[in-house]
Order: structure tokens, then sequence, then C-alpha cells
């Protein structure tokens, strides 16, 4: 996937305060400037499982997709391997009854001639972060219940529990329609994709204070992202991918 931007990549997983096994999954191909990271449902339904299912098929798929297709059309491929991560879980839940019920969420992304583009279902987000231009950008839009649609009178559970209630998923039968996007990317812009677990402990602004606090050092940006998700609680697993470009 031709580039002539050299990228930094880093990533860290963690289990949380909370809970005892780690449903988030996460995989790089640097040599192939693609990415993938998601957030297992369920505890006992099997999350972790289905996490690494969606992720690992996802980026077989993006491997062996026919290369000039992929570099014509890299948005219609990775909605693709969101689209055959589905169909992956979806056929072990037929297989296996204990499965039926898993799911996650899976975001993906590859570097394509010096643009981003990500595709994605669910709530596991990309940022764009630029310290030199002190900005941040959700790229990303929560495939979650909208609240503005949902009286709180009527129905108060629904309308607090919103915002963490998934519209689309990978694992369901239901015909699943990944978003797709793409951005021009520029030297020093940090690309931040993260399960909630960051983002419900850390605000947009924090993220970015910390980007420019450690601009030239991405292993301890890392490091600040997961102590401070930590020192807030950590009640959820915790898991993000950086990628920074360098040149």
């Amino acid at each position: 996937m031709p580039s002539n931007f050299t990228i930094d990549f880093h990533a860290l997983t963690h289990t949380g305060k909370l809970k005892r096994t780690n449903e988030d999954f996460l995989r790089i191909e640097k040599n192939r400037l693609i990415a993938a990271i998601a957030d297992g449902m369920g505890g006992v339904e099997f999350g972790e499982v289905a996490s690494q299912i969606a992720v690992d098929a996802c980026i077989d798929y993006l491997l062996n997709s026919n290369q000039t297709r992929f570099t014509e059309k890299p948005g219609r491929e990775l909605g693709n391997a969101v689209k055959y991560a589905n169909e992956a879980i979806i056929a072990i839940q037929r297989n296996e009854k204990k499965y039926r019920h898993m799911g996650s969420t899976l975001t993906c992304m590859a570097l394509v001639n010096n643009n981003l583009h990500y595709s994605w279902v669910g709530d596991s987000r990309i940022y764009r972060l630029n310290p030199r231009q002190k900005t941040i950008q959700m790229l990303t839009k929560d495939h979650t219940l909208d609240r503005t649609k949902i009286d709180p009178r009527l129905a108060p559970d629904l309308y607090k529990r919103a915002p963490s209630i998934l519209t689309q998923k990978v694992g369901s039968i239901l015909l699943i329609q990944p978003d797709t996007g793409c951005i021009d990317l520029n030297v020093g812009d940090i690309i931040l994709a993260c399960t909630d677990g960051l983002t419900d402990r850390i605000d947009n602004q924090r993220l970015l204070d910390y980007a420019i606090m450690y601009e030239e050092n991405l292993d301890a940006y890392a490091d600040k992202l997961l102590d401070r998700a930590l020192d807030c609680g950590g009640q959820d697993n915790i898991s993000f991918i950086l990628a920074k470009v360098i040149k």
C-alpha cells in the first residue's frame, strides 16, 4: 500500500481494574500499514472470543485482498472486511450454541497513498490529533441509540443507557452497514483508535493535552493515556492503537 510517509505505531491493551478478562483485541500489520481494534460484548457471552475473531478475520481479509482493487477502492475493501468479520462470527454462532449471543465492535484502518481510510461498526472510535496545530477531530460516529429520540419521562432507564446500547455490531444476523471515511494525513498527525474503556475515562481535551505534552515521545503518550484511564477508575478494558506520521 504505497505511502510517502513513515508511520510510528504503538499499542496498549489492559484488562482494567474491575474486569477479570480482557474482551478487547487489537492487531497491527506494520508492513502493510493496516490495523484493527475490537471490543467484545457480553462477559459470559464470550466477548473475548468475538473480538479476536472479528479482528483476525478483518485483517486476514485485507492481507489477502487484491492489491490493485484495494489501492483503487480502499474504503470499499475495508467495509467488506468488516462484513467478512461479521460472517465469520455468524458461522461460529451457528455451529456452537454457547457462542450464539457473542458480538463485538470492530474498527479498522489503512494508510493508502498518504490518506487514512477507515471503516467501523459499533463505538470503538478513531481520532486525529495534531499537537502542533493543537487540534483533535473525532473521525467516527458511535453506532449507539440516539438519546435525543427517547423521551426520558416515558423510558428513563433506556434514556440513561442509550449511549451504551449499540445499534450495529459484528456477530449480528441483521444486515450490517459499516460506515467508512477518508482523510488526508499531514506530518505530525497522530491517529488514535480506541475502545470505550479509554474514552469513557478521558475526555477529548485531555487526549489532546497529553498529545501536546508528549509530542516527541509516542511511547510516553501511550503510557500516560493508560495511567490516566486507570487512575480514573479503569472500570472497563482499556485498549488503543496510536499511529504517528513522522515524515
